[in-house]
């Protein structure tokens, strides 16, 4: 059988915290319970520990049968320390270590493991069993305190618990308990050799056996209130009490010791007490036999106890027992007898004892026992006032007026004072009545104790209206007439207050009464107390001389005193200044007087001063401004110099700001240190704190200098002055903590208009405290710890209620503080990471040198029973700490995570706990998530791979409480969900999902990886979101949020969570989401709010929606596709809230949000989204209302507003192209709004560039300034898609209003201004856009009268910077952001040629002059920009290189004007195309090369280490095609500097010498060693073999679409019905062919890679064959035909140009003349359109043809100007003889711009073609008409047959001229 079958001991520290509810909010029916369970416990109080001696239980045995016999010695050594019975000292162990030990398991093996530790942890066990003994006595007392009490929640159960053991039993078992404590005998003494028991432990049992002597004491004087005590009980009490000498027999208690003092005193007052109840009969008469049995019995050992002070109230109330309960009043040696007992304890000063009692600190407060202590004094005082002062000589005995005084102080007693005016005390007040103004301090002072009580309005208007006024009597002044034996009668009237209106009437009758200070006349007239105050005040006044500094010993002075203290109860209790009665006054007005008067003296009145400024304090709730000001003006207060220098560390240190503590310094240090008392320095606090409060903002006079007062010369010395009670101490603590407290909440939280002198006082206020010399004192209150903050709070004797300046209260201010100071501390250090000292304080690191282990100790305060905010304040601290620190929280804390988990965990499962601390522990685990890992892991119970294994200390398994971890609890959450999901509007499941959201947030999901393989997880978790959704809740936020991570962070493969969001997109969920989304309330969300917290829930909530939805796009198809209706749905109404929103922009977050939204939703939609033209017109109404409305208040929008509505307008004006051109109306006013939006921010620009301040555009840091040049570049691309949309099919006066508001001249002078700004590089740039789409349209003509000239030749020349420097592609550093570079100037130089080129291509000989002076100015700039390529071919610079070739070939068409005006730089900047074309040419067989050109010079050196062959990829077949177009346009350029083909092939006269050669005879490559390379006739038949593989590589064909049109015929010409001539103008159809042409057919000349060359652009390639083909073509004439060349160089050059173009002979015999290639004439070839030779419109003009380079299918469009094609036959050559420009030059279209971007290209009008585009030619068309028809009249008439000759027209197509060009080639060779 084992020796102990169940618990003996029940967990009594738990039993407090459940049934007691000050810490648990317990449901009454557990507290029933739990009581019930210990019933017999309670009953038996102490007595339930038993000694060791008490049981048989062996130790041994019984630690054998817990198979612990290891811990048999340490276990031993318990039991001998504790002497307990071996199960209960076992249980005490077990509980010791399972609920109060903190440590870990390693450091509790260390503590048993050696003597030392052992000792330790006895001693840590030993005060565990003595708080438990005390908590048996406190809960048994508690109990019978409330069971009466119907507002305690417990009463009920309290009551049932007390019926249940009696009170009968209770009293028998707690008298027993009294007569066991007080005979326990003290543990062994120390035997020699041993030293178990030291004197500290016999010391602390003495402690122990004090505390719970008293502790019972206190039980049986409840226990005496309920159920009155019998003789014996009386008799057993007395005898107790007498055994030890009312506690001063006391062992091993030194009296001298403060502590051993006060226990000392409070059992000697709670033995005193008890017997006082027991004595206390009210009704002495129904006691008669026991009182007569208690006299009999008690009546000699109560009369010989006349030797200490403590038995003087005893003898008292045993005198009036005696009087009151026996006869012995009537019998004269009895009562002589009495009366000698009341000599003895008038002697022995019994009622100063009294007064000692009731004001001792276990009576102190309002509890229950107080007032029983309290309320058997008083019936006692009562009892002697009804038997003795009938005469009024009972007040005359010291300090009964003391008594009263304190007595009174307390409501109850207060009312029952007041209300009883014949009973008791009351005789003594009116004895004061009847010697006014002689016991005028008395008096005071009681009226002041029932005012603090609650009787002011009572006690004032007695005292308004006093009975009688006693003066000296004086003959001369006071004529008296005698009635009667010491009567009198006044006969003339008498002022007794000099220059006070009040006056005693003759006739007043009077009484004479002989006084120790002489005669008083007692004049029976009404007299008002603050009269006789006024006067008491002028007479001080008066007197201040004759007291010589002597204040202190002053009777004037005291009595001033006093009667200022009730004054200032009055005051302080009027809540309005007409309470204030005339005769209250002056006496207020006068203590302003009496501060003045006394300011000056040596050593002054504290006392009286203090209580003056607390009459002032009083009175600024009334007249604030008035006090204040009069306050200020005594110099008493401290003071600031404010010299417009808010440095707030020169404040904090008092230096150079004029600091004086005046007066209020010089008292404290001369006279309150002195005499230890700090009355005037608490005055001062408490005016400091009520003006405060007040809010007045007078912070330079009072706040400012009273916080740099008590921080720099009080805070921090305050612990080293001197007190006469620490009391004391803590209150002047308690005030000032308050009063940092008052300035942290009030100007820290932003309650206030913030100004200079806020932020100073605030700042001031952080950053002394967080300086060593004020945090040290702060830390040091943190850093009490749990362990003694409890002993403290263990020694009180209520601990149900805490006093109001004890050491709890300032650990908690203290703690407030600290976390304010941790929260503001980046107002003072900004956002950096140093620590401050207090910070490094509480950091320290390493933990050995951390002596303040300020982390541990707030973790401490966890455990605390006494105190229910302490926890949740260490809480908060710790997430305080744990967000503001980057320091590791689980290093400071010192503990192993399951410590950890022990301190904080075990309280969230416990049903017992209050919400409130499980919800500052969530907080706090949700803050380490963000900032701290390591706690984190501890929280989440990360590695540890023994979860599951019990662990146990000495056969106790906790298993369940270390080993629990958050996610358990987090798991319970999801469960009650699934459940019921509006559980989540509760404040615990909230804090939970915040711990969700911050998982998600900071990416640490894999902390719930278990939950996660839920396969219900996500449907648990989002519940809420399916169920009625409910206002204001931020769960829903939280929802979105974490989806929107999940999804974002995905894989796409989360099937549940798919499930769950196929479901929110449901109509039947999803239409409710939206209504919900988008019911917003219009009331501003909050102003500045410093994080997302204190936003409303409803506009965090549409901020996680927006972020879903855009989250959601950007993943779609990948997760999933929103179904399309819902998206039109959301769509709409997202726009119909959008413009309801625009009306209310007091707050403009949420119209930005939802604006945004849209912006999202609108780029998901290619076309239209509306489905019919209703739609289409309502929703363009509701966008024209939403511009309206933008307009209206365009300058007052955000930044972000503006950009996301200049976003939705663009885009919708591109998905609504056709309406607003097809409706009128509609196009002028969306054309109206947006000149007026594009006004504003031009207008905004205009005064950013203001000609005197070129200067304020260029800094970058302005955040409003970068805002800005964001929405004007989207109102910029706004404008280029209005321009590009109405340019094509847009009303015809479109850009009139453009014109009105001169809107070119603004950019242009814009652009002016910020070319030259790096930091506006970007902004440049996109004007510069805007000013080529408004070039490129009809507008173009408005720019000749901008002077365009004048704003932009010299503003485009590159900056200064980078004139002078070298060319770097280094990338520069972020210092050098706002710095030019090349690469920044690149787009806008090319921007800028190109936007040239237009204009004058446009306007020719308007802008010529224009041109050629830009020519003349930027030559070195464009020759430059030419070279550029053998740098780099980056596409910025690519861009630049192809808009300057664009624009010389452009200009080269007026050569000869170009000439004359400049040759020059014609010279060198066609030289710079030759060296460019020379280059660029050979770049297609220099892979390598290329690839560095266009990766730039950082990315260079990699690309040369590489050994491998360089890969062909889109970079550089783009970069073959663009370097074809330069190709084309170089060989352009040069066409027009060699002879006209044409001409050469057609005009009988040659004239050689107009013509200079422009290729060199040679046909080699060029050497290494030359170095000028000149273009060269083998560089050109190159590159055109190149292109011609590249069209075989592409198995190039040709469509036959012609590219000229024939004129109309005849009605009635009929045509041929052969298959040639049925091919149409608009015929399509593309002819293909086989690549049947291998390249061993053709010549094997060195070619790039057939990868590249199979890529390229056949267009191009076609385009720049022609080209090169006519330049070889037309050079080659000139040089056989040449006078000067010798016929050998003429042969050579026959030679090679036969032998290069074989290839291209065998691509036009394969693929042009593939259908005839079998006839015998190379000539042959077919004929496009059969037409008769007579037409009617001979001069119909031309259109341009298009291509396109679209990479599937090229098409191609007519084209009316294509005369540049060869034709042989004369007629066409006398046609284009009449044509200018020559009908041979080739010419590039508008589409070939090297600067051209797709959007641009969409402006252009012809965006398909891309081959060629020939001008036509606008002028002379009448003349050129005439002349045609005198050209067929005189040489090509008609021909009257059907057939066909050389000369007929016929339509031409693209084989064509490749077939003449090879005809021609295969001829020269042959001919000269």
């Amino acid at each position: 059988m084992p020796a102990v079958e169940k618990c003996v001991i029940t967990d009594w520290k738990r039993m407090w915290q459940i049934v007691s509810g000050i810490h648990y909010e317990t449901p009454q029916e557990t507290v029933l319970e739990q009581l019930m369970d210990v019933v017999s416990e309670l009953q038996a109080g102490v007595l339930q520990f038993k000694p060791k001696s008490a049981s048989n239980v062996q130790l041994s045995a019984l630690l054998k049968e817990k198979k612990q016999e290891k811990l048999l010695p340490f276990t031993e050594g318990l039991q001998e320390l504790l002497d307990l019975e071996s199960a209960q000292c076992w249980e005490i162990l077990c509980y010791y270590l399972t609920q109060e030990y903190r440590g870990s398991a390693s450091l509790l093996t260390q503590l048993i493991s050696t003597e030392t530790n052992m000792a330790k942890l006895h001693e840590d066990i030993r005060h565990y069993y003595s708080l438990e003994r005390m908590i048996v006595l406190k809960i048994v007392k508690n109990i019978i305190v409330f069971h009466r009490v119907p507002n305690h929640p417990y009463h009920q159960e309290y009551r049932k618990v007390v019926e249940k053991i009696t009170l009968t039993r209770l009293r028998d078992s707690y008298l027993e308990q009294l007569e066991s404590l007080i005979g326990e005998t003290p543990p062994r003494k120390l035997m020699v050799g041993e030293c178990f028991h030291s004197t500290e432990r016999l010391v602390s049992w003495s402690e122990r056996n004090a505390r719970e002597i008293n502790e019972v004491l206190q039980i049986l004087l409840l226990l005496a209130e309920h159920l009155p005590m019998g003789l014996a009980q009386i008799k057993r009490i007395f005898s107790a009490c007498k055994q030890h000498s009312f506690g001063r027999m006391q062992s091993y208690l030194d009296e001298s010791q403060s502590y051993h003092s006060e226990l000392i005193r409070g059992l000697a007052y709670s033995e005193l007490v008890l017997l006082m109840k027991c004595f206390d009969f009210e009704n002495p008469q129904e006691h008669t036999d026991l009182i007569e049995k208690l006299v009999e019995d008690l009546n000699g050992e109560i009369s010989s106890m006349y030797h200490r002070p403590e038995h003087g109230p005893l003898l008292l109330v045993w005198m009036l027992l005696r009087l009151r309960g026996t006869n012995d009043a009537d019998d004269a040696s009895s009562l002589l007898r009495c009366r000698q007992l009341g000599k003895k304890a008038a002697d022995l000063k019994c009622f100063a004892q009294l007064h000692q009692i009731a004001s001792h600190s276990i009576y102190a407060d309002d509890s229950i026992i107080s007032r029983i202590a309290r309320k058997t004094i008083y019936n006692h005082l009562g009892y002697m006032c009804d038997l003795f002062d009938g005469d009024g000589s009972c007040g005359r005995y010291e300090g009964i007026y003391e008594l009263l005084c304190e007595l009174v102080a307390w409501p109850q007693l207060a009312k029952e004072f007041c209300s009883n005016e014949d009973y008791g005390p009351r005789s003594l007040y009116k004895t004061l009545l009847e010697q006014f103004p002689l016991e005028f301090t008395n008096l005071a002072k009681l009226a002041n104790s029932l005012t603090k009580a609650g009787q002011g309005n009572y006690i004032k208007k007695q005292l308004e209206s006093l009975p009688i006024l006693a003066i000296l009597y004086d003959e001369n002044v006071h004529k008296l007439k005698e009635i009667d034996t010491d009567e009198f009668e006044l006969t003339a009237s008498v002022s007794p207050f000099p220059r006070i209106e009040f006056t005693i009437p003759a006739g007043t009758s009077c009484t004479a009464i002989q006084n120790p200070n002489g005669c008083f006349m007692h004049f029976r007239t009404e007299v008002n107390f603050f009269d006789a105050l006024h006067h008491e005040i002028n007479c001080l006044l008066r007197e201040t001389g004759h007291l010589h500094g002597d204040f202190e010993s002053s009777e004037r002075i005291r009595r001033v005193e006093s009667g200022l203290n009730f004054l200032e109860g009055v005051v302080k209790r009027s809540q309005a200044v007409s309470e204030i009665s005339v005769e209250m006054v002056h006496p207020t007005e006068m203590c302003v007087d009496l501060l003045h008067k006394f300011k000056c003296v040596p050593l002054p009145p504290v006392g009286l001063l203090s209580t003056c400024l607390n009459v002032c304090t009083a009175l600024l709730p009334l007249v604030d401004q008035e006090i204040f000001t009069r306050v200020s003006n005594l110099d008493i207060l401290p003071t600031v110099t404010f010299r417009n220098d808010y440095d707030f560390k020169r404040f904090a240190t008092a230096s150079g700001v004029g600091f004086e503590s005046r007066f209020l310094g010089s008292v404290i240090d001369n006279v309150e240190k002195k005499n230890e008392r700090y009355d005037f320095l608490i005055a001062y606090l408490g005016f400091l704190r009520t003006y405060t409060k007040l809010k007045r903002n007078q912070l330079s006079q009072v706040e400012i200098p009273g916080l740099l007062f008590l921080l720099r010369d009080v805070f921090p010395h305050l612990h080293s002055w001197h007190f006469r009670s620490q009391v004391k101490r803590n209150k002047i603590f308690f005030e000032v903590l308050s009063f940092i407290c008052d300035v942290l909440d009030l100007v820290g939280n932003g309650e206030e208009s913030k100004s200079e002198q806020h932020e100073l006082l605030l700042k001031m206020c952080v950053y002394s405290l967080l300086n060593l010399e004020n945090g040290l004192i702060l830390l040091k209150f943190v850093g009490v710890g749990n362990a003694y903050v409890q002993y403290s709070m263990e020694l009180e004797s209520n601990w149900m209620q805490q006093q109001p300046h004890g050491l709890t209260m300032l650990v908690r201010l203290s703690m407030r503080i600290l976390m304010q100071l941790l929260r503001l501390k980046d107002k003072v250090y900004g956002h950096s990471d140093a620590l401050s000292p207090l910070e490094a304080l509480i950091y320290t690191q390493p933990k050995q040198r951390d002596t303040l282990r300020i982390i541990p100790t707030v973790c401490s305060y966890m455990n605390n029973i006494f105190d229910r905010w302490l926890p949740i304040l260490s809480c908060r601290l710790l997430k305080r700490i744990a967000l503001e620190f980057n320091m590791s929280l689980l290093a400071c804390l010192d503990m192993e995570a399951d410590q950890i988990r022990l301190t904080f965990m075990q309280k969230l499962p416990d049903e017992l706990e209050s919400d409130s601390i499980k919800l500052a522990i969530l907080e706090l685990v949700d803050a380490c998530i963000a900032k701290q890992p390591g706690v984190t892991e501890a929280f989440f119970k990360v590695n540890y791979a023994q979860n599951n294994r019990s662990r146990s200390f000495f056969g106790k398994d906790y298993a369940p409480n270390i080993g629990e971890s958050i996610v358990t609890y987090m798991q319970e959450f999801l469960d009650a969900l699934e459940v019921e999901p509006r559980t989540i509007q509760q404040a615990l499941p909230g804090k939970i999902m915040n711990i969700f959201h911050s998982l998600w947030k900071h990416n640490l999901q894999m902390l719930v990886e278990d939950l996660q393989k839920d396969k219900q997880f996500w449907q648990k978790l989002c519940a809420p979101l399916f169920s009625e959704l409910q206002p204001n809740v931020r769960i829903y936020t939280q929802l979105i949020n974490i989806i929107s991570i999940e999804v974002y962070t995905g894989n796409g493969k989360n099937a549940p969570l798919l499930e769950v969001m196929t479901k929110l997109f449901q109509p039947k969920h999803f239409e409710p989401w939206l209504n919900y989304v988008f019911d917003m309330p219009k009331v501003p969300a909050g102003p500045n709010p410093t994080s997302s917290d204190e936003l409303p829930d409803w506009i965090c909530c549409l901020q996680a929606f927006k972020d879903l939805i855009v989250i959601m796009l950007k993943k779609q198809p990948k997760f999933m596709t929103i179904p399309e209706s819902q998206f039109k749905l959301m769509a709409q109404k997202c726009l119909k809230v959008l413009v309801d929103r625009s009306f209310y922009l007091e707050d403009m977050r949420p119209f930005i949000m939802l604006a945004e939204l849209y912006v999202f939703l609108l780029l998901q939609f290619k076309h239209s989204y509306t489905n019919s033209t209703d739609e289409e017109q309502e929703l363009m109404e509701l966008l024209l209302q939403l511009m309206s409305r933008i307009c209206s208040c365009y300058e007052d929008l955000h930044v972000r507003a503006k950009e996301a509505c200049l976003a939705i307008v663009t885009k919708c004006a591109h998905l609504y192209t056709s309406l607003l051109i097809k409706d009128t109306s509609i196009a002028m006013r969306f054309l109206n709004s947006v000149l007026s939006i594009i006004c504003s921010e031009l207008q905004h620009m205009e005064n950013s560039v203001a000609l005197d301040q070129p200067i304020c555009l260029n800094n970058s840091q302005d955040s409003d300034n970068k805002n800005s040049t964001n929405s004007l570049l989207l109102c910029l691309n706004l404008l280029k898609a209005v321009a590009t949309i109405f340019h094509n099919d847009g009303p015809g006066n479109w850009d009139l209003p453009f014109v009105s508001v001169r809107l070119f001249p603004r950019i242009l002078r814009c652009i002016s201004y910020t070319l030259p700004l790096a930091s506006k590089q970007l902004l440049s740039v996109q004007l510069l856009d805007v000013l080529i789409v408004f070039a490129k349209s009809h507008c173009s003509v408005e720019f000749l009268h901008c002077d365009i000239g004048e704003y932009l030749w010299l503003q485009l020349k590159p900056p200064r910077e980078l004139l002078n420097c070298p060319l770097e592609f280094s990338k520069p550093a972020a210092s050098e952001a706002q710095h030019w570079t090349a690469e920044m100037w690149w787009p806008i130089y090319a921007r800028g040629i190109e936007f040239i080129t237009i204009i004058y291509e446009k306007h020719r000989k308007c802008f010529l002059n224009q041109t050629l002076q830009f020519v003349g100015i930027h030559e070195e700039y464009l020759v430059d920009a030419l070279q550029l390529s053998k740098k780099t071919l980056e596409p910025a610079a690519m861009q630049l290189i192809k808009a300057t070739v664009t624009f010389a070939s452009c200009l080269s068409e007026d050569q000869k004007d170009w000439q004359q005006y400049d040759e020059k730089s014609l010279h060198n900047i066609m030289r710079s195309l030759q060296s460019l074309l020379c280059h660029i040419s050979s770049l297609f067989h220099q892979k390598r090369n290329l690839k560095c050109l266009l990766v730039g010079r950082r990315s260079q050196l990699e690309i040369l280490r590489r050994t491998e062959d360089i890969s062909i990829d889109d970079e550089l077949i783009s970069a073959c095609n663009d370097i074809t177009e330069i190709i084309i346009y170089c060989t352009k350029t040069f066409l027009r500097f060699s002879p006209d083909l044409m001409d050469l092939l057609c005009n009988n006269v040659y004239q050689p010498h107009k013509w200079s050669p422009i290729l060199d005879v040679k046909f080699g490559a060029p050497k290494m060693s030359e170095e000028n390379v000149c273009l060269t006739f083998g560089m050109v038949l190159n590159m055109i073999n190149i292109y011609v593989k590249s069209l075989n590589m592409q198995n190039h064909g040709f469509s036959e679409v012609p590219i000229n049109t024939i004129p109309s015929v005849e009605q009635g010409a009929d045509t041929t019905g052969n298959d040639e001539a049925d091919v149409t103008l608009g015929n399509k159809t593309e002819r293909t062919f086989s690549k049947s042409l291998s390249t061993s057919s053709i010549s094997s000349v060195s070619c790039p890679a057939s990868e590249l060359l199979s890529n390229m652009d056949g267009q191009l390639c076609q385009l720049a064959l022609e080209h090169l083909l006519m330049l070889v073509a037309s050079q080659g004439i000139c040089v056989i035909r040449s006078t000067v060349l010798e016929p050998r160089w003429k042969q050579i050059v026959r030679r090679e140009i036969s032998n290069e173009l074989m290839i291209y002979h065998e691509f036009v015999r394969r693929k042009v003349v593939v259908d005839y290639r079998d006839q015998k004439n190379p000539c042959q070839r077919r004929k496009q359109g059969i037409y008769k030779l007579k037409f009617s419109d001979p001069a119909r003009g031309y259109a341009m043809p298009s291509s396109s380079r679209s990479t599937d299918v090229v098409r191609r469009s007519s084209s009316t100007s294509n005369e540049l094609r060869v034709n042989v036959v004369r007629r066409q050559h006398l046609q284009q003889q009449l044509r200018t420009p020559p009908p041979n030059r080739f010419d590039m279209s508008h589409d070939l711009s090297p600067i051209s971007t797709g959007s641009q290209n969409a402006a252009r009008g012809s965006p398909e073609s891309r081959k060629r585009l020939y001008p036509s030619t606008q002028m002379g068309e009448s003349f050129v008409e005439d002349e045609l028809a005198a050209i067929e009249l005189q040489f090509f008439p008609p021909p009257s047959d059907r057939g066909f000759c050389e000369q007929s027209q016929v339509q031409l197509v693209e084989e064509d001229y490749l077939h003449v060009m090879s005809c021609l080639f295969n001829a020269m060779p042959h001919c000269d």
